[in-house]
């Protein structure tokens, strides 16, 4: 009996073994890729990061009272505009407060965030599909350039990926479950909390409250109620600012096709034009899914820009086939099993599809693709894991160890390529990344200009979205240095607030010279500027000097 006895829990401890041990290998990896060179690669604040940030800079180091502009209102939430979500402010202004403003600091908890909302996605799914294809997916898509990309910038793009996967599971969680109306709450709360991330995912709210009215027998009457209601009662705080709320929701900047599409004179739409848009965003997302944008096939720079380009490649070009096949397979087995579940991967391409689509002015492109990155990368997994059971059940015994030794090679393969990629090609080199002109500026000449000058006094210039300052990558680079200079008055940053008396102060030419990374703005804020003898640089900077 004690053989018996001693067998059984050998026999339970090997089973715990294999099906714990294989989560743990691969989000171990996960979280490795993830935080490697957290702080130092990219070296540099990502497209947009540092202008989403300013005013959580300025709350915890200049103590500035942001509560005017900071608010629970649904705001338009483009990339620079990123500030005035509280709850990606909260998250940002911790990692502030605990590490100062280093790249470190910005990324370290957008990145948590995102790796907890990998292992709920995980524990979400694993009702309804196999251990091995969610772990596939989870590998596949963590790993990916395009992943790496968001989730590593510390950006509000990363942080809404995050949203979209914790909403996406805690949904799912509801299904088929027994009254658990705390569990419904936080699935709600998840859901209602959508709108203060980027605008790219914001159909994803409507789109869960329609699926959760559709699915209404598969989910307990009581935790519908809980979640339908927890999320109109959130929702409800925009009634203090209706309608503007309501029609900042899909504003986009102006920028989606209906607000363009208003092109007449009586104000009425302009069909000609709505036509030939939708038309030209059909074809350009069309060529972006399908990997058609870039001659290249292997060599590729996958996913290497947030900034809008024409170009741009999702995710690598061998696993377009494989993406078709899960497309396939996917509504085959729904239709085949009568199990709603598989088919949803295909109905939640749609919000993301109609993101890009809806562009009105400029063109589809990865940041307005960020609800395809997990339907898209669970469709490649899908049809792969699916091909490779094919072959599986028609395979002899002997053959089976060796197949499943293949899909688990294929899917470390395209992983180590995937990571290879992300960190071996720049991302961001348009106008954000190294050829950030504040960054240039600071490294060309004022720092060595510092050095050389310790008495002369700067006015300095940073390019201020929607007119508002916080001189993020001054701050970044300059630390400590930075900061003494200016309690010394030595150097002074050029605001709309102090605007006037710097006006006045060039007038009594009080400093030696005026340094902007963006002329343009300062000579219009500063008119005096345009008359100066200055030098421009070939990377946009621009120094005038104002005692010469």
């Amino acid at each position: 009996m004690a053989e018996k006895n001693a067998g059984s829990r050998a026999n339970n401890a090997a089973g715990s073994l294999r099906t714990w041990l294989p989560p743990a290998l691969v989000f171990a990896v996960v979280l490795l890729v993830i935080f490697w060179r957290l702080g130092s690669y990219p070296p540099y604040f990502n497209d947009a990061v540092d202008h989403g940030i300013h005013m959580e800079v300025n709350k915890v180091f200049d103590h500035t009272d942001i509560s005017n502009r900071v608010n629970w209102y649904w705001k338009d939430m483009h990339s620079l505009g990123a500030y005035q979500s509280p709850l990606y402010g909260m998250v940002i202004e911790l990692g502030l407060r605990l590490f100062g403003l280093t790249l470190f600091g910005v990324r370290f908890f957008p990145a948590l965030i995102e790796f907890g909302a990998l292992i709920l996605t995980f524990f979400a799914f694993r009702k309804y599909f196999p251990q091995y294809l969610l772990l596939s997916f989870i590998l596949l898509m963590a790993l990916s350039p395009w992943h790496l990309l968001v989730a590593r910038s510390g950006g509000i793009q990363g942080f809404s990926v995050s949203q979209y996967l914790i909403a996406l599971s805690m949904f799912v969680l509801l299904i088929d479950r027994k009254r658990s109306v705390g569990l419904a709450i936080l699935a709600g709360i998840s859901t209602a909390t959508i709108p203060y991330g980027y605008a790219g995912i914001r159909l994803l709210l409507p789109s869960l409250v329609l699926l959760a009215i559709v699915c209404f027998r598969r989910i307990e009457k009581y935790n519908l109620f809980a979640y339908l209601g927890t999320i109109l009662a959130i929702c409800a705080i925009q009634i203090g600012d209706f309608p503007r709320s309501l029609q900042m929701y899909f504003y986009a900047r102006g920028e989606n096709l209906i607000s363009v599409g208003r092109r007449l004179p009586n104000g009425g739409y302009d069909f000609a034009f709505i036509v030939h848009k939708l038309n030209e965003n059909f074809h350009l997302l069309f060529k972006m899914i399908m990997g058609l944008n870039e001659k290249a096939f292997w060599n590729v720079n996958v996913a290497r820009t947030m900034t809008p380009i024409a170009d741009v490649v999702l995710y690598p070009k061998f696993l377009v086939p494989l993406f078709i096949a899960g497309l396939v397979y996917s509504l085959a087995h729904a239709y085949k099993q009568k199990r709603f579940i598989l088919a949803m991967p295909v109905l939640l391409l749609l919000p993301g599809l109609v993101a890009n689509m809806m562009s009105g002015m400029g063109i589809p492109n990865l940041t307005r693709s960020i609800m395809l990155l997990v339907p898209i990368y669970f469709l490649i997994t899908y049809g792969a894991y699916s091909l490779f059971c094919s072959i599986y059940t028609i395979s002899s015994d002997r053959l089976r160890a060796a197949f499943s030794g293949l899909f688990a090679l294929f899917v470390g393969l395209v992983s180590a390529y995937q990571v290879n990629n992300y960190f071996h090609y720049e991302k961001d080199t348009i106008y954000g990344g190294k050829n950030n002109a504040d960054m240039v500026m600071y490294n060309e000449f004022l720092e060595p200009y510092m050095a050389g000058h310790p008495n002369s006094r700067i006015l300095y210039h940073e390019f201020g979205p929607f007119d508002e300052w916080s001189y993020v990558v001054v701050r970044w680079l300059g630390g400590k240095r930075v900061q003494t200079m200016r309690d010394e008055g030595k150097l002074v940053f050029l605001t709309n607030n102090n605007r006037a008396s710097m006006d006045r102060l060039l007038k009594q030419r009080y400093f030696d010279i005026v340094v902007s990374a963006f002329p343009d703005q300062l000579e219009h804020m500063l008119p005096d500027t345009k008359g100066m003898k200055a030098e421009i640089s070939p990377r946009r900077y621009k120094v005038y000097y104002v005692k010469r």
